[in-house]
């Protein structure tokens, strides 16, 4: 059994991306499981703050290359991990999220930050590709909080994302004063860049579309 533990540098909090959740959400009784009891077959151990995950290894080796080496591979280092980068609810909230076990639990714009976190860390490209294609949908229809939220979470976990460039020009689009410098400090300062020399560029674009109408 070995340890994982986050070691980037980065400042982010994963609380401040749930921050602005949004209350208005309805909650509904769903059968999603807890994973705190092992089975024959959901015998691979997931230990995060004390609490006992038990998860089917082959689902995990499915999804990702690091628990395909680590559970099944020559040098096999056992049948349990200890967590401990995020939360134990974060890690419940994920396998709700990743698994049919018996309702998956659907994405959305609470949980898609955290998804993004731990499906990056641990390699789960099909996860990932399933929250590319949820943020696609979505994106049109976010408010500018949420917005910044999700660019946020995208430019951190998945900076080579399609997504990243609609995220960017709509952030560009935002008016100037409805935007404030401290909110951009959780991103990386090269999505930052961007999202500024859009703006200019558009704003110089828009100066020369006047000057040639007068």
């Amino acid at each position: 059994m070995i340890t994982i533990c986050h070691n980037s540098p980065s400042s982010y909090q994963p609380s401040s991306l749930y921050a602005d959740m949004d209350k208005g959400v309805v909650v509904t009784r769903c059968s999603y499981n807890d994973f705190a009891q092992p089975t024959a077959w959901r015998n691979f151990e997931l230990i995060v703050e004390n609490k006992h995950f038990f998860v089917n290894p082959g689902w995990l080796a499915e999804l990702s290359p690091f628990f395909q080496d680590y559970c099944f591979g020559e040098d096999t280092v056992g049948s349990a991990l200890i967590v401990d980068d995020i939360s134990s609810a974060e890690m419940l909230e994920f396998l709700r999220c990743i698994f049919f076990c018996p309702t998956r639990k659907p994405l959305s714009i609470a949980n898609i930050p955290l998804v993004l976190r731990v499906a990056t860390r641990f390699e789960m490209k099909p996860v990932l590709a399933r929250c590319e294609v949820f943020i696609a949908n979505a994106v049109n229809t976010l408010d500018r909080n949420k917005l910044l939220q999700i660019t946020t979470a995208v430019s951190q976990y998945d900076p080579n994302s399609s997504n990243l460039t609609i995220l960017i020009d709509r952030l560009a689009s935002i008016r100037e004063d409805e935007l404030n410098p401290t909110q951009f400090s959780e991103m990386p300062g090269d999505v930052v860049a961007d999202i500024y020399r859009h703006r200019m560029r558009t704003r110089e674009k828009k100066r020369k579309e006047f000057g040639c109408v007068m």
